[in-house]
């Protein structure tokens, strides 16, 4: 249920100390995203080998879950402008294979430990926090539980090319862990200096879009069928093109991509970014949202060059939310809520209702739909008698009335008008019917009755104001 408080728990990550972006002299610490998020008490110890171990509380100052990477900032600041702040690599470049680079501050004790290894490999990973592709690298130092946040260190010139967040773990791999690249790094912290102060807390945005699904170019047929210049060039070809955004971004259904930002594509989508071979997604990265890129397409049997404005990702279902409680919505023993990632956790795998995958999968955001309203639960009582109770297969909410539900606070909406008006409401997919909801006294029972007390109304602000966030969390 929305309203039921997971457990409190506690956890430790690495952190790395570098100076704050735009505030020369102030020192803040880099870490991972996952580390702090949903934390409602943070806690920074030194390492215990060069510097006092005690603690000090600390601040999310900015935080970027698409490319998992956060910005703290100490309560006292006094007490570490002793540490020199560690130097960020440059933007403009990757490290090579065989690198030597060191990990530093795993479990196992409160001094810095260190492990080293090289960098293995260079391509984008899906990001386990966020559920997204992007830039990482891979490197075959340990990374154990407890390194998250910690840095990825260039053995010979001493800095950062790289922020640990995850391993591989399956049976039969050792050494895969990886890290946030030093070129993502830097775009992180030039937003962070360019919202002119450390105010960027919980909010955030990274992730973006061209707006349009895409295939690969390497079937031999469909090469021959795009014509004589396509079959010799190997390239991309975008084949559904959002509604809403058609008349924006003058990318069309079919259009082939040849060119990003002015590099040259292949038929796997890859190009040369930053002196490696890399999917073009490494080198949309590289942009910030609201940024003009330029493409050149082949369209019909001409090219035709674009400028396309870069914008948020446009998923129906929000992938994974941090720092916030689910917003549901009770009436007459039902409960309603928008479709999440953290709704279809609580499935296994694979066992999820396969409508909620694909919407999870496929929806985009309409302007006359911005969330899938989801029926999750019929709370057993007279009212609802005959409709079922408990889990009911989920269905969707269409409409109410026959008038479409654009989101939760929209279905909330009617529904009060119709209550107040005394009407019937016929809620389409599942049909579900209530005489008069005004003279219906049990509506408001229900809640009362199953223990959910006020929270029958609420909506999301209401919610993060109403509900603790849970899983404090320390730095080690």
């Amino acid at each position: 249920m929305p309203w039921q408080a997971g457990v409190v728990e506690s956890s430790t990550g690495s952190g790395a100390v570098i100076e704050l972006p735009g505030r020369a002299g102030s020192n803040g610490i880099l870490t991972a995203a996952h580390v702090v998020a949903n934390a409602r008490f943070l806690q920074l110890q030194r390492s215990s080998d060069r510097f006092s171990s005690e603690r000090s509380q600390a601040r999310v100052a900015a935080i970027c879950h698409e490319i998992d990477l956060a910005l703290l900032v100490p309560e006292g600041e006094e007490s570490w402008a002793e540490m020199k702040p560690l130097a960020v690599a440059s933007a403009d470049r990757l490290p090579q294979i065989f690198d030597r680079v060191r990990v530093c501050y795993p479990v196992g004790g409160n001094a810095c430990s260190v492990t080293e290894g090289v960098v293995s490999r260079i391509e984008v990973q899906e990001y386990s926090h966020s559920l997204r592709p992007a830039l990482a690298l891979t490197v075959d130092a340990a990374i154990n539980s407890g390194n998250s946040g910690g840095p990825l260190l260039d053995a010979r010139t001493g800095e950062i090319v790289g922020v640990a967040f995850q391993k591989l773990v399956a049976q039969g791999v050792e050494l895969q862990g990886h890290a946030v690249p030093a070129p993502l790094i830097c775009q992180f912290l030039r937003q962070v200096a360019a919202a002119a102060s450390l105010t960027l807390g919980r909010s955030s945005q990274y992730t973006l879009e061209v707006c349009c699904d895409f295939q690969t170019l390497e079937p031999l047929a469909l090469r021959r069928s795009l014509g004589k210049k396509v079959f010799k060039q190997w390239v991309l070809v975008f084949l559904k093109q959002k509604k809403q955004c058609l008349d924006m971004f003058e990318l069309r259904s079919g259009d082939v991509l040849l060119t990003f930002d002015g590099l040259s594509l292949d038929s796997s989508g890859f190009c040369k970014v930053l002196g490696q071979r890399l999917h073009f997604a490494a080198a949309r990265d590289l942009r910030g949202v609201g940024e003009v890129v330029q493409l050149t397409v082949w369209r019909g049997s001409q090219e035709v060059a674009l400028n396309v404005r870069l914008r948020p990702e446009q998923n129906l279902v929000p992938r994974p939310q941090f720092d916030c409680c689910p917003p549901f919505f009770v009436c007459g023993g039902l409960v309603f809520q928008p479709l999440s990632f953290e709704y279809l956790q609580a499935w296994e795998f694979g066992s999820e209702p396969t409508h909620l995958r694909d919407l999870f999968c496929r929806g985009r955001l309409q302007p006359d739909r911005t969330e899938a309203v989801v029926l999750t639960q019929i709370l057993g009582d007279d009212i609802n008698q005959g409709y079922g109770s408990g889990f009911v297969g989920a269905p969707v909410v269409v409409s109410v009335n026959g008038q479409q539900v654009v989101n939760l606070a929209h279905l909330v909406r009617l529904v009060r008008t119709l209550r107040a008006q005394a009407q019937s409401t016929d809620l389409g997919a599942p049909t579900i019917r209530f005489q008069n909801m005004k003279t219906e006294q049990n509506l408001s029972r229900i809640p009362c009755f199953q223990n959910i007390q006020h929270y029958h109304w609420c909506t999301k602000a209401q919610m993060i104001k109403q509900m603790p966030q849970l899983e404090p969390a320390e730095l080690a």
